[in-house]
C-alpha cells in the first residue's frame, strides 16, 4: 500500500520534492510572459459596435434638451444602471429604477415584475452612466413595442457636468 508517487514524466524516481508538470510549465509561462489567448467560443460581434448601432437606431436627447423635462408630465426619466451605481451617484429626480439585467421585465406588461410606469403614453428618456448601456436598452424596449423613447446622450456623467439635478439613492 505504500506505493511511490509516479514522477510527473511517469518515471519512477519522484520523489516528494519533485514538482508536478503543469506547476513547472505554468513557471516558464510566466517567466516567459506568454499567454493562452484562444478562446473556445468566436465573438462576432463586438459590444462597442451594438453600442454604435443601438446609438444611431435610438433617438438621442441632450441634457441641455432633458434639463426642463425632469419633473414634467410628458416625460418618463428611466435609470438603467444597478442599485450600487444609482445608491453611488444618485438619480435623476422622479427617475423609474428598472437596471439593464431586468429592464425587460419591467416592461412587459405580462411579467410578474412589471413596473407600471413603462404603461404610460409619455416619452421614455434612458439612461445610464454614459449612454451605451441605455442605448442599448433603448433599441430592446423600442423592439418590445415601448414609444417613444430616447437615449440620454452622455447619461448621468453628462447632465451631473451641467449640473443638472440629482437625488439620492
Amino acid at each position: 500500500m505504500n506505493e511511490k508517487p509516479l514522477h510527473a514524466c511517469s518515471c519512477a524516481a519522484a520523489t516528494p520534492i519533485d514538482w508536478p508538470m503543469t506547476a513547472l510549465l505554468n513557471l516558464l509561462r510566466r517567466k516567459l510572459k506568454t499567454k493562452d489567448t484562444s478562446m473556445a467560443q468566436t465573438i462576432t460581434e463586438s459590444a462597442k459596435n451594438l453600442v454604435r448601432q443601438a446609438l444611431s437606431a435610438v433617438p438621442a436627447l441632450s441634457v441641455d434638451e432633458a434639463l426642463s423635462l425632469v419633473n414634467g408630465d410628458s416625460h418618463v426619466f428611466v435609470d438603467l444602471r444597478d442599485r450600487t451605481e444609482q445608491i453611488k451617484t444618485g438619480r435623476i429626480p422622479g427617475a423609474v429604477a428598472s437596471s439593464r439585467g431586468m429592464m425587460e421585465f419591467h416592461i412587459d406588461p405580462e411579467s410578474p415584475a412589471h413596473i407600471p410606469a413603462f404603461n404610460q403614453d409619455k416619452t421614455y428618456v434612458f439612461y445610464c452612466a454614459s449612454g451605451g448601456r441605455s442605448a442599448l436598452a433603448a433599441k430592446v424596449a423600442v423592439e418590445m413595442g415601448l414609444h417613444p423613447v430616447v437615449n440620454l446622450t452622455g447619461g448621468v456623467a453628462a447632465w451631473k457636468k451641467v449640473n443638472g439635478p440629482i437625488e439620492q439613492g
